[in-house]
């Protein structure tokens, strides 16, 4: 997991393959509309709108790391090592993604910050811990 400014995340550019097009081309946006834009090598990235809800089951990924980015607002999120995690249900391999339970520790994520969740890192986006928040953010899909 990797917490830091979205505009320092090009320091991390060895480790996360295609973040140089992610990072120039989510800088260009000119509007915050849910939508989904490619990326080269199957990459991809999408701005998400919502509010935060209540801790429940987190995420992980085997094909692909997150790189999420809170545009406006902010979120709680949690993570825990995914080999502490327990596997609710079967992997989907189409969709590249399991759901996990466990004890997780909750990290708030305020405007301007991003995180990196890796195949490794067990990670429940936007959540809350007390009362709802709205959020505008972009998610980052880069193969590993």
């Amino acid at each position: 997991m990797i917490i830091c400014p979205w505009k320092d995340i090009l320091k991390y550019k060895s480790l996360l393959p295609g973040i140089e097009e992610a990072f120039e081309k989510v800088n260009a946006l000119q509007s915050h509309d849910a939508v989904t834009y490619p990326l080269e090598n199957g990459n991809r990235f999408f701005v998400a709108v919502g509010t935060t809800k209540a801790p429940d089951l987190a995420e992980a990924h085997r094909q692909y790391l997150d790189i999420q980015y809170i545009v406006k607002g902010q979120e709680v999120m949690g993570w825990a090592p995914l080999e502490q995690a327990k596997l609710e249900g079967e992997f989907n391999v189409e969709k590249d993604i399991g759901r996990y339970s466990g004890d997780f520790e909750f990290i708030t994520i305020p405007e301007g910050i991003c995180y990196v969740a890796f195949p490794e890192d067990a990670h429940m986006p936007g959540r809350h811990l007390d009362v709802p928040n709205d959020f505008v953010k972009v998610v980052v899909k880069l193969k590993v």
